[in-house]
């Protein structure tokens, strides 16, 4: 019984005498170093690209006419004769205003001309008979006034009554309303049997899409850039000769290419912008009047920029910058002065030099003052395809 807590105690002994020393062998081993693996990233070359120049402006589209139809005689709605939303030719009958009261008045016109006509014709055969009996002496210098006076005066009432059957028929022709122009119909504001006030009763909407309208501002700065190009440029153009392209609010691109058909006479002192306009054919009618677009202006000459991808722009509270790689391999930042936008790219103003390497992927991954392995990126600037 007392040899087995004996042997205990001279275990435990040994244990706390060699612990120490395990211990401290432990501590004087190294453990193996770890490779470090340096990250990979892809890298563009900083080179200069030719790109015509453009400007964009946000513009809204206006169609060019837009009028509301009304009638120009007073009567209850007869019969609408267009399909509402549609498009409409020229000439086309678009409402009839009930013409009765019109053909009577026109009836009541022509039974006055032809009273007044013969009332006419019985004072000019009297005054040609007293023509004659006045050469003889048989009727007074005032009885061939008189004469002379009854013909002037049934001249007068024939005209004055071919006036009012001229302008009865015209009246009766206002009850058939027809299309000014070509354009989209709207929604009729009226319907069968309302009564009609001329002049005030709108009837319906009317816009003409072809052509069509674009309204944008130009500023200050792009009026002068444009003025200092005309002289630098080796053959004379105008504002009005630059080509204006479409993009609608989904990114996509119109197809036809307008141009400018009016500008303003002056800058507005409150906005510093000159008003401009451009013209499209809209032959397919795929513009609609009211409609937020940006116009793009391009100039007529070809220049040499620097662009960087937008991928490979960062910003932070110093700006904007791009990190690069050089000759060793190790990243640096670079600050940069970015201009305008030509697609995916920013054309580069300050901050590199052609020949850099400009990393545009693996960015999260690369460390200013650290190594990297890298490889060329086959996407090249001003690729739009590229997302």
């Amino acid at each position: 019984m007392s040899y087995i807590p004996h042997l205990d105690k001279a275990l435990l002994k040994g244990l706390i005498a060699v612990l120490p020393l395990a211990l401290l062998a432990g501590c004087d081993s190294e453990p193996q170093a770890v490779a470090q693996v340096k990250p990979s990233v892809k890298v563009l070359e900083v080179t200069m690209k030719a790109i015509t120049p453009s400007e964009e402006f946000v513009g809204r589209t206006e169609a060019t006419q837009d009028i509301k139809i009304k009638s120009k005689v007073r009567g209850n709605l007869l019969k609408t004769y267009f399909e509402e939303g549609s498009m409409v030719t020229k000439g086309d009958l678009l409402f009839e205003v009930d013409p009765e009261q019109y053909e009577a008045a026109v009836k009541a016109s022509k039974a006055l001309v032809a009273q007044s006509t013969a009332a006419y014709e019985t004072a000019v055969r009297n005054f040609k008979r007293g023509e004659g009996l006045i050469e003889d002496n048989y009727i007074s210098q005032a009885d061939y006034d008189n004469l002379l006076s009854n013909k002037l005066q049934n001249a007068a009432a024939l005209q004055s009554a071919n006036a009012e059957l001229d302008n009865a028929k015209l009246e009766l022709g206002y009850t058939k309303i027809h299309a000014p122009f070509s354009g989209r119909i709207g929604r009729a504001e009226v319907f069968v049997g309302d009564l009609i006030i001329p002049d005030q009763t709108e009837l319906v909407n009317l816009v003409q899409v072809e052509p069509m309208w674009v309204n944008f501002q130009l500023p200050e700065r792009v009026i002068i850039s444009a003025q200092k190009a005309a002289k630098l440029a080796e053959h004379d153009y105008s504002i009005e000769d630059l080509p204006v392209k479409l993009r609608f609010p989904d990114g996509s691109e119109f197809d036809e290419t307008g141009t400018i058909d009016f500008i303003d006479n002056r800058v507005d002192a409150t906005t510093g912008t000159l008003a401009v306009r451009a013209k499209f054919a809209n032959s397919n009618q795929v513009v609609v009047p009211g409609l937020y677009v940006t116009a793009i202006i391009e100039a007529p000459t070809v220049q040499e920029v620097m662009l960087i991808p937008q991928r490979a722009v960062q910003e932070d509270q110093q700006g904007r910058y791009v990190l690069t790689v050089d000759s060793d391999k190790v990243v640096k930042r670079k600050n940069v002065v970015l201009g305008k936008r030509y697609g995916v790219d920013w054309e580069l103003e300050q901050g590199l030099e052609k020949g850099e390497l400009v990393i545009t992927e693996g960015l999260q991954k690369a460390r200013v003052g650290a190594e990297v392995d890298y490889e060329m990126d086959t996407v090249q600037p001003f690729d739009e395809n590229d997302s």
